[in-house]
């Protein structure tokens, strides 16, 4: 299914839920709507910005959320970075298999906040703390090495925000992250791979991953650590990690392409 599937899928849905609740603020119209047991926010357009099943809040919906997860194979992690809540599925996920994990949650708009909360059950508890802030001034005034993981997922009514796209981004998305951080992108055109972009996130990363996705999305995997990863650990990894949460996680490893370093047989020992 390509984007443009998937967004008349996503309008039909919409269109056979049910409004629950909708504001508005400066910035544009937010929407609450439910199908079934699975409520979701959408921002006045055919997108779904975020999903939920009510009943099972930790299961992620869309498999965009779910391959994310597979950057936790990569690096041991006590603290998470989350740019752009939407109905705060990744914070249900991790806040209930990794509860022991300190979680930042970084969202522009405060009325996202408050229906995340009031309509999407967002949990509170100490660990989890959630800024109302612009994620580029967020990550300006961050100090250095102050994450382990960044979750990039910075999306409005017309698509993915510029700045996922800007070199400045990558740099500080780089610096906020610790020493084997991983910077973890969803892009829904992915840049070319002769793009200055690219060309400076390849020159920053060590390791970098891709993973493209059916309806759409690609996912960027970026990591500070030239550590190698050779292929049997990682497979054991996303088999474990898919048998505890309980998701096809293992389905997404085999979407994986390493795009750098390049995997040698030495890297199999």
């Amino acid at each position: 299914m390509n984007l443009l599937q998937h967004g008349i899928q996503s309008l039909l849905d919409i269109l056979k839920s049910k409004e629950l609740y909708r504001t508005k603020d400066d910035v544009g119209l937010i929407v609450v709507s439910q199908r079934g047991s699975n409520r979701f926010m959408s921002f006045g357009s055919s997108f779904e910005q975020s999903s939920l099943k009510m009943n099972k809040p930790h299961y992620l919906v869309h498999e965009y959320t779910q391959a994310m997860l597979l950057v936790l194979c990569f690096v041991d992690v006590r603290r998470i970075t989350l740019l752009g809540l939407g109905g705060g599925g990744l914070v249900h996920c991790i806040t209930h298999y990794f509860p022991d994990m300190k979680l930042n949650v970084v969202e522009l708009r405060q009325a996202v906040i408050d229906v995340a909360y009031t309509w999407f059950d967002l949990p509170r508890m100490s660990q989890l703390k959630v800024h109302r802030c612009d994620a580029w001034e967020y990550l300006i005034e961050s100090e250095a090495d102050n994450t382990d993981i960044i979750f990039s997922d910075l999306y409005d009514a017309k698509g993915m925000s510029d700045w996922q796209s800007q070199i400045d981004f990558i740099d500080q998305c780089y610096k906020a992250l610790s020493e084997n951080g991983w910077l973890v992108i969803n892009y829904h055109v992915m840049p070319a791979k002769d793009s200055l972009l690219m060309s400076h996130i390849s020159e920053l990363f060590p390791s970098i991953f891709q993973c493209d996705l059916i309806q759409g999305n690609h996912l960027l995997y970026c990591g500070k650590s030239s550590r190698p990863i050779s292929e049997a650990y990682l497979a054991k990894q996303a088999g474990s990690l898919a048998k505890y949460v309980k998701m096809p996680l293992f389905n997404y490893y085999r979407q994986l392409v390493r795009l750098k370093p390049e995997y040698t047989e030495r890297d199999r020992s």
